[in-house]
């Protein structure tokens, strides 16, 4: 987590507040432990499943709702004549390379023991049939040309850029949309918002890519047991309550003008809390200590914590010394840490001069030197 300061200043409709700016609260995103890249105290707030990792949730910020999951599958005969045709049974469609979850060395592994189609310039083996699609902006959108093409697969790669708790993005919604199995590698709790107990494919469940690819082939010609995964789409093939509840009880939408969409929901969220966070404080000072004080609020590693990024197949050990990957992710992951502790040191202290920021960055240099 990271302080991040601002004046609730806006003024215009919807907004009838008559404070002066003077009089406005100040909002301060804080964490006990600034940039928190272990653990301490991890506690959750209370949560159906622990899978809600903080007062305003944002896990499902890339799904639509649960009729974007029950969206009608390409019929098994017609993915089983494109495989005909010479296309592969999985597709990877990625131009954002040199992530930190490092997908494109475990895809680069995957690919020596089954047939990957890869569009996207990470890993580029196959051309879209179609200059259009080819464009970047078609392919990151959901053009309804694009979307049929990448529909005809039976397996879609689904690696996000990072793995943290609440981080799921459109990389696997929108292949469970098209009716593709999603082979996922991201957000550990992703069990938990997933419509029944067999939609998607876990990287993480098999030892290595090679048995991995042996599961897929044997889906690839056992068409029956590849369908058990699109049974949510059926009527009442949607099993998870949680998932539903969660989808139903959320104040915003998601390409809906009828909702505010999740960040201008938060923003609300952010100044309700607080401006009741003031009137308890008025409340207390008036009542000489009688009314409680308001309790403090502090993010705990969980809300904002993503593990050290770890290499997308092997160990760190087995990289070579100038590996992009390891000099670019690794470094900046503990510049990060520092940097946090020099923020945290520089609050702790009363610093109110930005400037000596890098003096602090310095002094925790010189400490760790010490250490080793």
């Amino acid at each position: 987590g990271a302080a991040f300061v601002a004046a609730a200043s806006y003024r215009g409709p919807g907004n009838n507040d008559t404070r002066s700016n003077k009089a406005l609260p100040i909002l301060l995103w804080w964490s006990g432990s600034l940039f928190p890249h272990f653990p301490g105290d991890t506690e959750r707030i209370d949560c159906p499943r622990g899978s809600c990792l903080s007062d305003y949730p944002l896990t499902l910020q890339w799904l639509p709702g649960a009729a974007y999951l029950r969206g009608p599958a390409v019929p098994l005969p017609e993915k089983e004549a494109w495989r005909r045709r010479g296309y592969a049974p999985v597709l990877y469609l990625q131009s954002h390379c040199d992530v930190p979850s490092d997908r494109d060395r475990y895809v680069r592994e995957l690919m020596k023991h089954i047939q990957v189609d890869s569009y996207g310039k990470c890993l580029h083996n196959r051309e879209l049939p179609s200059e259009r699609l080819r464009d970047t902006s078609t392919a990151t959108t959901e053009d309804s040309e694009f979307m049929t093409f990448i529909a005809r697969y039976k397996f879609h790669l689904a690696l996000e850029n990072a793995i943290c708790d609440d981080y799921m993005t459109e990389k696997l919604w929108r292949p469970m949309h098209l009716g593709a199995v999603p082979v996922y590698r991201g957000s550990p709790a992703v069990r938990d918002w997933m419509p029944n107990n067999l939609s998607i494919i876990l990287i993480d469940d098999f030892d290595s890519p090679q048995e991995l690819a042996k599961y897929l082939d044997f889906l690839d010609k056992n068409g029956e047991e590849y369908m058990k995964y699109l049974e949510y789409k059926n009527l009442g093939g949607i099993k998870n309550q949680f998932l539903l509840e969660s989808l139903a009880r959320r104040e915003w939408g998601v390409n809906d003008m009828s909702l505010p969409n999740y960040l201008n929901g938060f923003e609300c969220f952010i100044c309700d809390r607080e401006n009741t966070r003031v009137k308890e404080e008025q409340e207390h000072k008036k009542s000489h200590g009688k009314t409680p004080a308001p309790r403090p609020r502090i993010a705990q590693f969980k809300h904002m914590g993503c593990p050290m990024p770890t290499p997308g197949f092997g160990t760190v050990e087995d990289l070579s010394g100038g590996d992009s990957w390891k000099e670019m992710w690794l470094q900046d992951y503990w510049q990060s840490l520092d940097q946090g502790e020099a923020l945290t040191a520089m609050i702790h202290r009363n610093e109110s001069h930005q400037g000596r920021f890098w003096d602090y960055m310095h002094e925790i240099f010189l400490k760790r030197t010490r250490q080793h």
